[in-house]
């Protein structure tokens, strides 16, 4: 089995193709997202400017590849 390079492994054996295409997707209302290491995690609270809170993840976008 051939495994592409940006790929990620699907349960039901399928593929997620990463694509250069990334979106900015804002916390949910009483919420914001806080980044540590790359990685993005929600808080409750809405979005002050502190140290490591950001007002909008950004996030790569995917589609399944068959």
């Amino acid at each position: 089995m051939e495994v592409l390079m940006n790929t990620v492994k699907k349960n039901k054996g399928g593929y997620l193709k990463v694509s250069n295409k990334k979106m900015s997707v804002p916390a949910p209302s009483g919420y914001h997202w806080m980044m540590d290491r790359g990685r993005y995690f929600l808080m409750e609270g809405d979005y002050k400017p502190h140290p490591q809170a950001v007002e909008k993840a950004e996030f790569k976008l995917v589609s399944h590849e068959n």
